[in-house]
């Protein structure tokens, strides 16, 4: 295992780039987007900051600097990995790709123009900004799928395969359904492959945990929307995967039958998703309540990733506590800057970040 612990220590030398409370607290102070984007070239953000843009919204600047920097720490990561290690590093990466297409197919059925679908996207590591711009000018879902089977990314067959169920009720769970299934198959095959570390705790290494707890977090995410849009689905279990640690069949099928959103999530906080459902905070206006509540899932994975790299330094944990330490530091950045463009409220705001946890 002698590449982990060299990544390991390389880990422990980039999160020196990573924001502090204290930073993030004095962004959040910050009353404008100028003042915010001169905060942040004086920051690990400042390189990229000076090579984005031209003339440009102060805004389309600093989500374009965010994504640079975002595509030049997963580009030096997949550069210090192999073998076991590039492999950890891409079943991680494969639900941020899912997570990516999923945005632009949102997009293409919503209308959205190709430089707004960009804006709301995460370089992955393996699509860089080029490839991100060249999916989201796809005219549609089968342009996309099709441009996707062309670069032999394993993604466009499953969508190819569920356009026509998708073609008549125009549903998009169709084929975010498709794109998961995909990952938990993928992510399954790199985990016999990969050669385990020291489990934590509970017997689970950090990839096993991560997926695991990423099953979980898919399928109550599927049962409480089909709660909250009150869809009776034809074939309850069309959505839904195996692999989960938390949620058997029966118990999705108890949050299921809650006739309201509120009583669904009262009971799936009977589990380890207690802690992060009890510290909702009621509905606000003009914020998706299913968004707040995916953000305090995630909460989850963050606290378990980062206990099981404590356990066990030189195992999995710091690689899939780095990963998701970064995509929580740039979605924070990204919600702080949205919600300046709409002025959301600083109460409202709070409820969609994740400073601590």
């Amino acid at each position: 295992m002698s590449d982990l612990f060299y990544l390991s220590a390389r880990l422990r030398a980039m999160r020196a780039q990573f924001l502090t409370r204290r930073e993030f607290e004095g962004i959040l102070a910050l009353p404008d987007l100028s003042s915010i984007a001169s905060a942040l070239r004086e920051s690990p953000y400042g390189q990229t900051m000076e090579s984005a843009g031209g003339e440009v919204p102060e805004a389309a600047r600093i989500e374009e600097a965010l994504r640079r920097n975002v595509s030049q720490t997963l580009t030096r990561l997949l550069a210090l990995s192999s073998g076991d290690c590039a492999e950890a590093v891409q079943l991680v990466l494969g639900r941020w790709e899912v997570q990516a297409v999923k945005t632009i197919l949102r997009g293409k059925v919503s209308g959205a123009s190709p430089a707004e679908i960009l804006s709301s996207l995460v370089p992955t590591g393996l699509h860089d900004e080029a490839a991100l711009e060249e999916m989201s000018r796809q005219a549609d879902p089968r342009a996309l799928a099709e441009l996707m089977v062309t670069w032999r990314e394993p993604w466009g067959r499953p969508l190819l395969r569920a356009l026509p169920s998708f073609r008549g009720p125009r549903d998009l769970a169709i084929l975010e359904s498709a794109l998961d299934r995909c990952w938990i198959e993928q992510a399954t095959k790199l985990l016999r492959e990969i050669r385990p570390c020291s489990p934590g705790a509970d017997g689970e290494d950090a990839l096993s945990l991560y997926v695991s707890l990423s099953v979980d977090t898919i399928n109550l995410m599927t049962v409480l929307k089909e709660v909250e849009d009150r869809i009776v689905p034809v074939n309850r279990d069309r959505n839904l995967f195996p692999g989960g640690r938390i949620f058997d069949e029966n118990t999705l099928d108890r949050i299921r039958a809650s006739p309201t959103l509120a009583e669904a999530l009262r009971e799936a906080g009977r589990s380890l998703f207690l802690r992060p459902l009890a510290a909702l905070p009621p509905p606000a206006e003009g914020v998706p309540y299913l968004a707040v509540v995916e953000r305090q899932l995630d909460r989850v994975l963050l606290r378990a990733s980062r206990n099981i790299a404590r356990v066990d330094p030189l195992g999995w944990g710091p690689l899939v506590s780095f990963l998701l330490e970064k995509l929580r530091e740039v979605r924070n950045l990204r919600m702080i800057v949205r919600a300046r463009l709409v002025d959301l409220p600083e109460a409202e705001l709070g409820h969609l970040l994740i400073l601590e946890y």
